[in-house]
C-alpha cells in the first residue's frame, strides 16, 4: 500500500523522485483548467478550436520509419475547416547511450533524426476549395539531461504550393519533456514553443506554444492531450486557443 504522504515516481534516468500527493492533485487541476473548453474563447476576439489527429508510425528498417498522419484543423492559417494528410520518411542517427528507460517513440532514443515528406491540405469555405501541397524537410537534434529531461529542437523547411502559387516557410520548434511513473501509470508532461518565418511576408509572423501530457500504452499506442495557443500577425483569427488530442500508433518490425 502506498503511504498517504508520498508517491514514488520513476524518471527516464531511472532515479526515483518523491512528490507529495497534494502536488499531483494541484498539477492535475491545472491541466483540467487548461483543457476545459468552457474557459476558451471567453473574449470576443479569441477563437477556440478542437484539433483531432491520427498518427501511424511504421518501422521499415532498423533506423528508418514512415510516419503517416491525418488531421482536422480549424483556424491555423485560415478561419475555416482544414484537412491534412501526409507522410514523412525519417532516418535515425546517433543513438542515445546514456542509461535510461526506453521511450515508446524510438525517435526519442536518438540524438539526431533527419526527415523528408509530403503533406496535402484542403480547406473548404463557402463551397470553395483551396488546395495546398507541401514538401517537408526537417532535422531534429535531441539531448537527454542527467535529470531525465529530454530536450529537442526541430528545424523544418516547408516548400508550399497554395493553389499553384509557390512560397516557403521555416519553422523552429523547441520542446522539453520528462517521463514519470506513478505505480503502473507512465505519463510524460511536456512544453513546447514554435516560431514560423514566412517567406511571403519576410517576417516571423506566427508563434505557437503548447502544454500537454502523453499517455503511452505498452509499445503499441500513445494518447497525447494538449492545450495550444497561437499568435499570428497575418492570420484572420488571432489569437487562437486550441484543445487537441492525438492518437499515435506504432507498428514495429519483428526482431
Amino acid at each position: 500500500m502506498v503511504p498517504p504522504q508520498l508517491v514514488e515516481i520513476q524518471s527516464r534516468s531511472g532515479q526515483p523522485d518523491k512528490i507529495g500527493r497534494s502536488r499531483i492533485l494541484i498539477i492535475a487541476g491545472l491541466l483540467l483548467v487548461l483543457i476545459d473548453g468552457n474557459t476558451l474563447g471567453q473574449t470576443s476576439n479569441t477563437a477556440a478550436e478542437f484539433w483531432p489527429k491520427l498518427n501511424a508510425a511504421v518501422e521499415v528498417r532498423p533506423k528508418t520509419r514512415i510516419q503517416f498522419w491525418w488531421q482536422k484543423q480549424d483556424g491555423e492559417d485560415f478561419d475555416f475547416n482544414e484537412w491534412k494528410v501526409g507522410a514523412l520518411v525519417s532516418y535515425r542517427m546517433k543513438p542515445i547511450l546514456k542509461p535510461h528507460r526506453g521511450d515508446i517513440d524510438e525517435d526519442n532514443e536518438h540524438h539526431l533524426v533527419l526527415g523528408a515528406g509530403y503533406e496535402y491540405l484542403q480547406t473548404d469555405q463557402n463551397d470553395q476549395i483551396k488546395r495546398e501541397h507541401r514538401i517537408i524537410l526537417e532535422s531534429t537534434p535531441r539531448y537527454l539531461h542527467d535529470t531525465g529531461l529530454l530536450l529537442e529542437d526541430r528545424n523544418r523547411v516547408e516548400l508550399r504550393w497554395v493553389n499553384g502559387n509557390f512560397s516557403a516557410r521555416y519553422r523552429n520548434k523547441l520542446k522539453v519533456q520528462r517521463d514519470f511513473n506513478v505505480d503502473k501509470l507512465r505519463f510524460t508532461p511536456y512544453a513546447s514553443g514554435e516560431l514560423f518565418y514566412d517567406g511571403d511576408h519576410h517576417s516571423w509572423n506566427k508563434n505557437q506554444y503548447a502544454f500537454g501530457v502523453q499517455l503511452p500504452y505498452k509499445n503499441r499506442l500513445m494518447l497525447d492531450f494538449y492545450y495550444l495557443r497561437q499568435n499570428c500577425s497575418t492570420c484572420s483569427q488571432d489569437p487562437l486557443n486550441v484543445v487537441g488530442v492525438t492518437l499515435n500508433l506504432y507498428f514495429r518490425r519483428k526482431k
